[in-house]
C-alpha cells in the first residue's frame, strides 16, 4: 500500500526527518504552508505557535493536493508546540477527515523541550477519536542539541520506515 507524509515544518527540522523517512521508506511528501505564516524568532514564536496549539485552531491553509485514493496509509508528522500537534496539521485533518477514513494511520513527533508524549497522546486520540485509541505507527523524536545528539533517532527512523515497507 502506498504512504503519504503529511507534515508541517516551522524550522526545517521535521522537513528534514520526513525527508529521511521518505528516503528510507519510498513514501511520498506533502508539505503543509499556512496562508498566514507563523512567527519563526523570538518570543512571538512562542506565544503565537503555542496559543494557537493550545487553542486547538485551524488556520488556513496554502492550496495542496491530495489524492486520498492513491493512499492506504497516512503519516502525520509534526513538531511539539505546547505539548501538542501542531495547529496546520488539525487543519489538514478537519478538511480531509472523512478522506482519511479506513486509512492506516501514523505519526511522528520531533520536540525540543518535553511535551512529546503527551502530544503523542493528543495526535492519537484527535485521529482516532478516542483515548484509548491506537496508530498503526508511532515515532518520537527528540532533537539533537549539544548535551546530547540523541543519536537513537536515526534507529527510530529506521523502524518506522521498515514498518512503513511492509503495510
Amino acid at each position: 500500500m502506498k504512504t503519504l507524509i503529511v507534515y508541517y515544518s516551522l524550522e526545517n527540522h521535521v522537513k528534514q526527518l520526513c525527508e529521511k523517512l521518505a528516503e528510507r521508506s519510498g513514501a511520498d511528501l506533502l508539505q503543509l504552508h499556512t496562508v498566514k505564516p507563523y512567527p519563526s524568532t523570538g518570543a512571538a514564536k512562542f506565544l503565537v505557535g503555542g496559543k494557537s496549539a493550545l487553542a486547538g485552531e485551524t488556520p488556513k491553509l496554502q492550496p495542496y493536493i491530495f489524492n486520498a485514493e492513491k493512499y492506504g496509509a497516512v503519516i502525520f508528522a509534526s513538531p511539539v508546540w505546547a505539548s501538542t500537534f501542531t495547529p496546520p496539521i488539525r487543519s489538514f485533518v478537519e478538511e480531509n477527515r472523512d478522506r482519511l477514513k479506513g486509512k492506516t494511520l501514523g505519526s511522528l513527533l520531533s520536540y525540543k523541550g518535553g511535551g512529546g508524549d503527551k502530544a503523542q497522546a493528543k495526535l492519537r486520540e484527535y485521529l482516532t477519536g478516542r483515548k484509548d485509541g491506537k496508530l498503526k505507527a508511532e515515532a518520537l523524536i527528540c532533537e539533537p542539541n549539544k548535551k546530547d545528539p540523541h543519536t537513537e533517532n536515526a534507529q527510530k527512523l529506521d523502524n518506522l520506515a521498515r514498518l512503513i515497507k511492509t503495510w
